[in-house]
């Protein structure tokens, strides 16, 4: 009867017809009997057929209804069973479920168990990876190159893994650059040595992935590795790279040089410094990072080398180029500050943004000029830079900021939809309670004609309500990115764990 009840039903899911209330209540009933589970449901040949008809929907209801009195009392006759109820949804069977006809069931049942949490999956059989990092199929070969960097300190998956470098696909490429980094403690002489085997490459892409890979295996400068003949060969190789004819090699070269000179190292600057002039927008943009990280803060001359790329035609570099004067800057240098108010009028959304953060790090809270111009990009007419302007503002202001709160509320006016909004999310981050003017003009932006305005308004008006009348700093709750060429890099770091 089970096996003839599960048929039909699947037959009917399986047409996608609706399965009746009683008969999913006696096919449940009936998987919790004695010897239930040594009678698994089948699919009939006939279950992939087309719609079934009312005689074949009541015949499963019968079928179902006939079965039930198998969970309670026999009776004679099986017209005279006594219909199942239906199910009251207010109540709640524990946690134990199976795969029926019509999805998951909910069964009762007098114990629950918890799901079992995976842990890390101990390492595949190395014979097994090494073979698999051969493998025709890319995810295979993805997998198994990952897999090796498990195994530590063992020779043989170093030297696979490191022959990944120079596979024909970039996927297999990246896993083998983060499998260096874990097979080996930093600055391994088997590893840098592997490695440094691939920089003389033919394929650019291999020198590529061995030139990124150094700079992850290999120690900053001052650590004891560091002076070593391979770590002078390691030198020599990244030097040579800074003038290869592939622009994604000088790149990879300029980076790998940043992260491994000596700070304020004058070999390195330079070396970056001729890169500022490169055909590559991209290389361009990574010597504009080079500097900034080995320049000491404050230098003016690192400044001036970096502002003419403020005209560069390549956005990107622009970009670059008003962070990283952020970056060397002191706070309330006036230079800085010039440049930077002249890149918020950029062509680009996303030079103004960046120019906007810049400026709101490098402006004194005392800067007036600063703060009129940061209150200015509230009315750009694109939200990332409008959004950049509030939280700077708010940062490098704080709760209570009279002047500040002076320079919203003249725009909560504005013609502009999202200017308006910008202040009102602005006035949310810094207006107190004791504000009743402030607090009005709020309320008035309730009955605004664009449905945005209104929303922000009315939690603006719980915010403020619950700020209490005093200066303090705001903290902003936006996460860091300000590391985005490696976010998400190690994201993937257990993946696999568990397969």
């Amino acid at each position: 009867t089970t096996t003839t009840t599960s048929t039909t039903m699947l037959g009917l899911r399986a047409s996608g017809s609706q399965v009746p209330i009683a008969a999913r209540c006696a096919y449940a009933r009936l998987l919790t009997l004695p010897g239930a589970e040594s009678c698994p449901p089948t699919i009939s040949s006939s279950s992939s057929s087309s719609a079934p008809s009312a005689t074949t929907t009541a015949a499963a209801t019968t079928t179902a209804a006939a079965a039930a009195p198998k969970a309670a009392t026999l009776s004679n006759s099986a017209s005279a069973a006594t219909p199942l109820p239906r199910p009251r949804h207010h109540l709640q069977a524990p946690k134990s479920s199976i795969s029926g006809p019509w999805g998951g069931v909910r069964l009762l049942s007098s114990t629950s168990e918890a799901p079992k949490r995976k842990g890390k999956a101990p390492p595949r059989p190395k014979d097994e990876l090494l073979k698999e990092a051969k493998h025709h199929d890319v995810p295979v070969r993805r997998k198994a190159v990952r897999g090796l960097g498990k195994h530590r300190d063992d020779g043989q998956a170093i030297e696979a893994i490191a022959h990944a470098l120079g596979d024909e696909d970039v996927a297999v490429q990246l896993a083998a650059q983060y499998a260096l980094g874990k097979v080996a403690e930093k600055g391994d002489e088997r590893v840098v040595k592997a490695t440094l085997e691939k920089t003389a490459s033919t394929c650019e892409w291999t020198r590529i992935a061995a030139l990124s890979t150094l700079a992850d295996v290999t120690e900053p400068f001052g650590h004891a590795t560091r002076g070593t003949p391979l770590d002078l060969e390691v030198d020599a190789a990244v030097k040579r790279c800074l003038k290869d004819e592939d622009w994604g090699v000088r790149r990879a070269a300029i980076d790998t040089t940043a992260k491994r000179a000596e700070p304020n190292s004058s070999e390195a600057i330079e070396a970056a410094r001729a890169l500022l002039q490169d055909q590559m927008g991209t290389v361009r943009e990574s010597a504009i990072k080079a500097i900034a990280a080995l320049v000491p803060t404050g230098s003016r001359e690192a400044v001036d080398w970096i502002a003419p790329r403020l005209d560069d035609w390549h956005e990107s570099v622009r970009r670059a180029a008003v962070v990283c004067i952020a970056k060397i800057a002191a706070r309330g240098d006036q230079h800085a500050i010039e440049l930077e108010k002249t890149a918020c009028n950029d062509r680009s959304w996303i030079v103004r943004k960046a120019a906007t953060d810049s400026l709101a790090k490098t402006a004194s809270v005392d800067d007036l000029a600063s703060l009129r111009k940061l209150a200015t990009m509230l009315e750009d007419f694109d939200p990332l830079p409008r959004m950049a302007a509030i939280y700077g503002i708010a940062e490098l202001c704080g709760v209570g900021h009279r002047k500040a709160i002076k320079l919203a509320e003249a725009r909560l006016e504005h013609r502009d939809a999202g200017t308006r909004q910008a202040c009102v999310q602005l006035l949310e981050k810094i207006a107190t309670q004791d504000m009743t003017e402030i607090v009005r003009k709020v309320q008035e932006r309730l009955e605004d004609e664009d449905e945005h305005v209104r929303d922000s308004a009315y939690y603006a008006l719980e915010a403020i309500k619950k700020t209490a009348p005093e200066r303090r700093r705001w903290i902003s709750d936006l996460p860091d990115l300000g590391d985005l060429d490696r976010l998400g890099f190690e994201s993937s770091d257990d993946e696999e764990e568990g397969q």
